[in-house]
């Protein structure tokens, strides 16, 4: 069963779409704002968005944009709004098609099945996406990291020393095997700069990095990326 995710900040259109999903044999997922949008995305990664263009806070543009950092998932905007400059912003921005309000449930329903079929026949997959923890996403073809949906700028050390932790979730890692991964000479002492880069990328990617839920240090051991279901 496919999974449609639907973000919009009206209850009984929400409601309709929810209904109508169902009914066609998928299983909707909703979001009533961009935020609730981009983190049930994250943790359901749904076979299709239908994104509503005008929400309070973080609106369907904005919403758009996040996703479209870090998948190709199809993408039907939903707005009140009928103006060809507001089409091809959509259209820029990633959409795969555009509904206008009001509209009949059969309607959409049509949009996603044709949206579904055709982006799924001719899209791949940017790449096998890593998941690093809950709200760590990376993406292996262009070396980008997300945290909370945001695009995180990092450095090629603490690129490599994510990559190797999060690729190994639970395994401690030595520091002597940090520092070969790192490429840290064996002619100087490796302990120190191996806890200067675990203290950069725990600055990067953790929400409190003084006490760190991703990154623990194995006292004796070395490092290990927390494991999570």
């Amino acid at each position: 069963m496919q999974t449609i995710l639907v973000v919009d900040d009206d209850p009984a259109q929400v409601k309709v779409i929810e209904m109508s999903l169902r009914e066609a044999n998928y299983e909707p997922i909703t979001a009533t704002n961009g935020e609730e949008g981009l983190k049930a995305f994250r943790q359901h990664q749904p076979d299709l968005v239908v994104l509503d263009v005008m929400m309070p806070g973080m609106d369907g543009w904005e919403t758009c944009y996040r996703i479209r950092q870090i998948s190709t998932v199809p993408i039907i905007f939903l707005t009140g709004r009928q103006t060809t400059d507001d089409k091809v912003s959509g259209f820029k921005l990633g959409a795969d098609d555009y509904l206008v309000k009001p509209f009949q449930p059969d309607e959409l329903l049509a949009r996603v099945e044709s949206v579904l079929r055709r982006t799924y026949r001719a899209r791949q997959p940017l790449s096998k996406l890593l998941r690093a923890g809950p709200d760590v996403i990376i993406n292996p073809a262009s070396h980008e990291v997300f945290v909370h949906g945001v695009l995180t700028p990092l450095q090629p050390a603490e690129y490599t020393l994510l990559v190797l932790l999060a690729g190994r979730p639970g395994e401690t890692m030595s520091v002597t095997a940090i520092a070969d991964a790192l490429e840290i000479s064996s002619n100087q002492p490796r302990r120190d700069p191996v806890k200067w880069h675990i203290w950069k990328l725990r600055q990067a990617i953790e929400d409190d990095p003084k006490h760190p839920q991703l990154i623990l240090t194995e006292a004796g051991q070395g490092y290990r990326f927390e494991k999570f279901d």
